[in-house]
């Protein structure tokens, strides 16, 4: 079939016009994505910490089995008295019903008309419908997809039941949890004795008052107990041992790009742990360098970090574009199952490729611990050196999140 020559250069010229446009289109859409769509970099539980199976084969079933197999130890018990993140305010919307499975409870989390956050069981005391499935909220309250009760978000009374005339009974009341909403947060009080909180969540001014952007957020589901989390705050040599290796090696770098991205980037540490005046409050004061080639030092970071009862951290820090904080919120979703999450706000002088990277290193730090997290035993009588001392500072100040000190034998039943 003969193509006549200036029909072929029309098809090769078309060819080149369409495959401008798509890589134009690409790029606009990458330039996009760096300056106006924060980072939301998720991580399933077993996408993080497994590199050593991997290589075998049905490696999901070999991590499933890794980690019932694990040494159960003796551990604390497994969900302390404190504020946790149910949500973040962005996944709730206007009448939005979510259903949160944590802290051995099933939660319904939903926004009322008012704009307020309520937190109550998910089971309707009526029938046991689950009112997060196909549940409706009208004004503050929210009503069974099963038989329409309405029970109030505040108090859990029932306020209506349509289709009958008689009194509503006294005991038709729906379990409701105190909960606050922060930060772009919501936080649930839990307590295994049902006491009333004696502390509450730190407010911070500038993400309130909106002065401050959000620049992403990370989330890993980790496989351990909650107290090994923040306790990495206290183990400074630790630090040196796991985040040493620049973060070009990745989350789980293996030995041959430790040994070649040591002569590209290296990471430095020195870390201080104390508790404060406020017993429910400790402080971490972290100096972080990194250098390239070994010699050229890239920057020299003093941040500072604040635990605020078991499960969340504020890592406040001062960088050459201006201040920050990172939020991290530890959920427990089973016994030995967290859920951990970052979130990252800067003043507005942050450029949003430059937040991007920050939060993206972290979380390449954040990845190491979570592969030693994933795979170790919580040992209540640790043997330790003068130089860990601090770790043991710790456990006697983040004992006072337990009803008592009980430590019992966790049944890892998955």
């Amino acid at each position: 079939m003969f193509i006549d020559p200036e029909e072929e250069s029309d098809i090769v010229s078309n060819l080149k016009s369409c495959i401008c446009l798509v890589l134009q289109l690409v790029i606009i859409y990458f330039l996009y994505w760096v300056f106006f769509i924060p980072l939301d970099r998720v991580r399933q539980l077993e996408e993080v910490g497994w590199n050593h199976l991997r290589h075998k084969r049905l490696w999901k079933q070999k991590i499933q089995m890794s980690r019932s197999l694990r040494k159960s130890g003796k551990y604390p018990r497994p969900f302390p008295n404190g504020w946790f993140v149910l949500a973040e305010s962005r996944d709730v919307g206007v009448a939005d019903v979510q259903q949160v499975d944590a802290l051995g409870k099933n939660f319904a989390v939903y926004r009322g008309k008012s704009g307020k956050v309520f937190v109550t069981d998910a089971y309707c005391p009526h029938m046991g419908a689950n009112l997060c499935s196909g549940g409706r909220v009208e004004n503050d309250c929210i009503k069974c997809p099963f038989h329409s009760w309405a029970f109030n978000g505040e108090s859990g009374e029932c306020e209506s039941v349509p289709y009958s005339n008689s009194n509503i009974p006294k005991n038709a009341k729906l379990k409701t949890y105190l909960s606050l909403e922060q930060n772009n947060l919501i936080y649930v009080w839990h307590h295994n004795q049902d006491e009333e909180p004696t502390w509450f969540p730190e407010l911070i001014d500038e993400i309130n008052n909106k002065s401050w952007i959000y620049q992403g957020r990370s989330e890993y589901y980790v496989n351990c107990h909650i107290q090994e989390i923040p306790e990495n705050g206290a183990d400074s040599p630790h630090l040196n041992s796991v985040h040493f290796t620049g973060i070009v090696g990745g989350g789980e770098p293996g030995k041959l790009k430790e040994y070649f991205t040591q002569f590209f980037s290296t990471h430095a540490w020195e870390a201080g742990w104390e508790p404060t005046d406020r017993a429910h409050i400790s402080r971490v004061r972290l100096c972080h360098s990194m250098k390239l080639f070994n010699k050229i030092q890239l920057f020299n970071l003093k941040l500072e970090a604040f635990q605020i009862g078991p499960a969340s951290v504020h890592l406040h820090f001062n960088s050459m574009l201006g201040r920050g904080v990172m939020i991290q919120s530890i959920l427990p979703v089973k016994p030995l199952v967290q859920k951990l999450v970052h979130t990252f706000y800067t003043e507005r002088t942050w450029l949003p490729p430059y937040g991007k990277l920050v939060l993206l290193g972290e979380s390449i730090h954040l990845e190491r611990d979570i592969r030693v997290w994933n795979s170790k035993v919580f040992l209540g009588s640790p043997v330790l050196v003068k130089e860990d001392a601090p770790i043991l500072k710790f456990r006697r100040w983040y004992s006072q999140f337990y009803t008592d000190n009980h430590i019992k034998s966790i049944e890892l039943d998955w």
